[in-house]
């Protein structure tokens, strides 16, 4: 792939990517510029895998192709500004928590190609889910090069804008929820005297496998259950309990409410790019 990609902040997920990116061999250190407010000028920096780093983010996007944006959305207005005049036919891919499309439109130049992206931390083990959304310049050759790159650090879902903040409910939060239910189990195992670090990783393996199952089989998750559910055995009298307490609407409440605070974080994150 013969493209220069620029990283603008390296944090926990934008060194992650390009941790991905390399590892992965989808792009060679050559390729990646990584721009943070708080790094040094490097022709090889051996915190972030030997690629080239800087602090000058205007110097980085007029040497790159693509521009990353791996920032926080407090401060993406303030970077937009500085870097917009040098984003002409660009790729610009934002990984900006509820900053959306028109909110990137209205400060890019009109010509500049759009991504948003929701990554879950997950990609920190290359097992992340990333939704993406396009703006109309994106084209067929634009989008399989954005999702070659991301697809080294998770798997790819091109959705409508309008599902990201369930998307962000659902998938960006859900790895939260998931710890919590893996705590739990470990919990209630170390109640019945096992040790804690074996409860731990039981729990944690039995949802490992459980997720690999859904995803392989190609069986209903209700199906899944009735396999491990045997009349009168140990399962069901465990299902019995997990029902009386709701478990089903307290996930899905928890999606409904996640979802509803994203609505409302978005529409306070206005624009003003004068």
């Amino acid at each position: 792939m013969d493209i220069k990609l620029c990283v603008i902040g390296l944090g926990k997920m934008g060194s992650t990517l390009v941790k991905g990116f390399i590892q992965s061999k989808t792009l060679e250190r050559e390729q990646i510029i990584g721009t943070d407010l708080f790094e040094y000028e490097s022709e090889k920096n051996t915190n972030y895998c030997d690629i080239r780093t800087m602090s000058n983010n205007v110097q980085a996007v007029k040497e790159s192709d693509i521009i990353l944006l791996a920032i926080k959305p407090q401060i993406i207005n303030k970077v937009l500004r500085e870097i917009s005049p040098h984003c002409e036919n660009k790729i610009v891919i934002s990984i900006a928590a509820g900053v959306s499309l028109h909110h990137l439109e209205r400060a890019l130049p009109i010509s500049t190609k759009i991504i948003r992206a929701m990554p879950n931390t997950p990609i920190l083990v290359g097992e992340g889910v990333i939704a993406i959304s396009k703006n109309k310049n994106i084209n067929d050759k634009d989008l399989n090069i954005v999702k070659e790159i991301l697809e080294s650090v998770g798997n790819v879902y091109l959705v409508e804008e309008y599902m990201m903040d369930t998307i962000t409910a659902l998938s960006g939060s859900g790895p939260a929820y998931v710890y919590i239910m893996i705590e739990a189990l470990s919990d209630g195992g170390v109640l019945m005297g096992l040790p804690r670090e074996l409860s731990t990783e039981l729990a944690a393996r039995t949802f490992l496998g459980a997720a690999r199952m859904v995803l392989e089989e190609d069986k209903h998750p209700g199906a899944l259950k009735d396999m491990v559910t045997s009349p009168g055995g140990t399962s069901i009298r465990g299902i019995e309990v997990l029902e009386s307490h709701g478990i089903r609407g307290i996930l899905m409440d928890a999606v409904k409410e996640a979802t509803k605070r994203s609505k409302e974080l978005n529409s306070q994150r206005g624009g003003n790019f004068d």
